[in-house]
C-alpha cells in the first residue's frame, strides 16, 4: 500500500509541477502580448490538458521564483499551494541526460531544528549505475539500502514515508524530486534541477 501510494504521490507531483510551469510561461506570453498591442487587460488564467506538450523556452523577463535558501525550496506541505512559476521549462531528460555512470547522487529531506536553529537534514545515498539509482548508504532507514529505481522521485517518496512512519518528520510533501537530488563536481553541489538547466 505504502509503495501504491509513494508512486501516485511522485506522478501527482510531477503532473502538478508541470502544469504551474505551463500555466506561468501562458501567462508570461499573454501580458507580453499585451503590452506590444497596447492592452492592459489583466491577463486570463488558463488551464491546460495533462498531455500537453511542454512549451519552448520564454523569455528572460518573466516573473522569477523567490528568494531561496538552504532548503532549495523545499516547503511543508502546511505551507499552502504556491503559485505559479515562470521557472523555464526543460525538455523531457532521462538520468543519463545529467548524471555520469557511477557517480553518486544524494537525496536530501528536512528533518528538523536543532535548539540553536541548525537545520539538521538526513539523506540516501545513490549510486548511478548508467540506467538505474541504487541505494548505498541511508542511515535512518536502512531498509532503503538496496532498493533501485530509474526515477528518483520513486526513491525520494519512499524515503519520505518510511522517515514518517518512523517519527523522524511529522509531514510528507509535494516537491520535484530532482530538487532535493545533489551531485557534487569539481567541488561544487549541485541539484539534478540545476544540472538539467544546463542540458540542451
Amino acid at each position: 500500500m505504502t509503495d501504491f501510494n509513494s508512486i501516485l504521490l511522485s506522478q501527482m507531483t510531477d503532473v502538478q509541477t508541470r502544469l504551474s510551469k505551463h500555466e506561468a510561461m501562458i501567462l508570461t506570453l499573454k501580458s507580453q502580448l499585451d503590452r506590444l498591442s497596447g492592452n492592459n487587460t489583466p491577463p486570463m488564467r488558463m488551464s491546460f490538458p495533462l498531455n500537453a506538450d511542454r512549451p519552448p523556452r520564454g523569455p528572460r523577463d518573466g516573473p522569477r521564483d523567490g528568494p531561496r535558501d538552504g532548503s532549495r525550496g523545499l516547503r511543508d506541505s502546511r505551507d499552502g499551494p504556491r503559485g505559479p512559476r515562470a521557472s523555464t521549462p526543460h525538455p523531457t531528460l532521462s538520468l543519463s541526460d545529467v548524471i555520469h555512470a557511477n557517480e553518486e547522487v544524494t537525496i536530501q529531506i528536512k528533518t528538523g531544528l536543532t535548539v540553536d536553529g541548525v537545520q539538521l537534514y538526513t539523506t540516501a545515498r545513490t549510486v548511478f549505475d548508467g540506467t538505474n539509482l541504487k541505494v548505498t548508504e541511508c542511515t535512518l532507514v536502512s531498509s532503503l539500502i538496496g532498493m533501485t529505481s530509474s526515477k528518483p522521485g520513486e526513491i525520494l517518496y519512499r524515503f519520505m514515508e518510511a522517515l514518517k512512519e518512523g517519527g523522524h518528520i511529522k509531514n510528507t510533501f509535494g516537491i520535484a524530486p530532482w530538487r532535493l537530488c545533489f551531485v557534487e563536481r569539481n567541488g561544487i553541489r549541485l541539484s539534478l534541477e540545476e544540472l538539467r538547466s544546463t542540458v540542451g
